[in-house]
């Protein structure tokens, strides 16, 4: 029975978190300037928002604090509830503990609360913001802060390293990827494109040389008939 239910109870967490997600992607994607938000009042009764007023004070608030980085919110969720749904435990041989339960969530959001705060400041030093797409800037207050911020003490090019670093950091502690391990599968996937491509190449020459070998043969019989044609059979005598 207590399997039972906490296979029930995470199955309902995935449909709840994807809801969610779905909501708020809907909403940060059919922001509009002139509905009613936190930082500005639209026209009454006029709500372009997929989301409805709901959807427009969240994507307005959203977008005003984070930027472009308002629109991995909906996807850390869909992670979030994929994560409960299948009861990942990477903590540790201590997963089933409190104590290494307690570590794991810990990581999750450390490394989340790192990606939003490093890619706003990322968005904020080099994307240039739309005025029809965010309220504010590209990397929101968020990224005012913290791309301004280190800047002023690292100058561009550091600030643009450090923030770098730190993103990837960040998404390895949130999902576990590993980037060395994307470097490899990408170069392996690369490596089994370019011999696809060498195959293809190989047989369309291959082809190629067939069929003018077959062309050049035809030529070959064509002249053989024309000297033929006027010619009169050899007569055989009986001796």
């Amino acid at each position: 029975l207590h399997k039972q239910l906490g296979r029930g109870l995470r199955e309902v967490a995935l449909y709840l978190f994807g809801a969610v997600g779905l909501f708020m992607l809907l909403a940060l994607v059919t922001y509009s300037p002139g509905d009613p938000g936190w930082t500005h009042s639209g026209a009454f009764g006029s709500v372009e928002n997929a989301g409805g007023v709901a959807g427009a004070w969240f994507a307005d608030v959203f977008l005003y604090l984070f930027g472009y980085m308002a629109y991995l919110f909906p996807f850390m969720v869909f992670y979030a509830g994929w994560l409960l749904f299948r009861g990942r435990k990477e903590a540790g041989e201590d997963a089933e503990s409190g104590k290494g339960q307690g570590l794991y969530a810990t990581l999750r959001a450390t490394g989340f609360l790192l990606t939003m705060a490093t890619g706003a400041g990322l968005s904020h030093l080099h994307f240039a913001p739309v005025i029809t797409a965010v309220p504010l800037s590209a990397g929101g207050v968020l990224g005012d802060v913290v791309g301004g911020g280190l800047m002023d003490i690292f100058s561009f090019l550091g600030a643009t390293l450090f923030l770098l670093a730190l993103f990837l950091t960040g998404i390895t502690l949130f999902t576990g990827l590993s980037w060395l391990w994307l470097m490899d599968a990408t170069g392996e996937w690369t490596l089994r494109l370019f011999a696809w491509l060498r195959r293809k190449l190989d047989d369309v020459r291959d082809r190629r040389v067939a069929r003018k070998a077959r062309q050049r043969r035809e030529k070959t019989v064509k002249v053989a008939k024309k000297r033929t044609e006027g010619k009169k059979p050899p007569k055989i005598e009986p001796v």
